[in-house]
């Protein structure tokens, strides 16, 4: 069996368990000296917009005491957060962060209106070439 090179995430639900999912899986491969690719699309974009990390994440229907319980727990032992794991994997590793390109259209958004840690908007075919010896989850 062949080994990936790298991971690729596909993030299209901006729920905090999955930001939180996101944050830590790409930090765990940069500590493993391993590219991520991450393209960002559906309710997980306006989280990657100019101060969109202090957007509270979406919170899915029936699962709004969890999700209380989850962000009390985070703050709780100190969870540094999601937009900083990534920062810091940015900073410190091969990641790549990018907007998909037919959301941000629909959006009407453009590269400066995103984060800085978002490199480029491009489109799910330029992803997957980018992608192709990762191994690719979607969250």
């Amino acid at each position: 069996m062949k080994m990936a090179k790298g991971l690729s995430m596909v993030i299209s639900t901006g729920t905090e368990e999955k930001m939180v999912m996101l944050g830590v899986l790409t930090q765990t491969e940069v500590k493993l000296e391993m590219p991520v690719r991450i393209f960002v699309t559906g309710t997980a974009l306006p989280l990657f917009l100019k101060e969109g990390s202090a957007k509270v994440p979406v919170t899915p229907g029936g699962f709004e005491g969890y999700m209380k319980e989850l962000r009390e727990g985070l703050a709780r032992i100190k969870f540094e957060g999601w937009h900083e794991l990534l920062k810091n994997s940015i900073r410190d590793g091969d990641v790549k962060v990018y907007a998909c390109s037919l959301m941000s259209s629909a959006m009407n958004l453009r590269k400066d209106d995103f984060d800085s840690m978002v490199e480029d908007i491009v489109g799910a075919t330029n992803f997957m070439i980018q992608s192709a010896e990762n191994q690719v989850l979607v969250l």
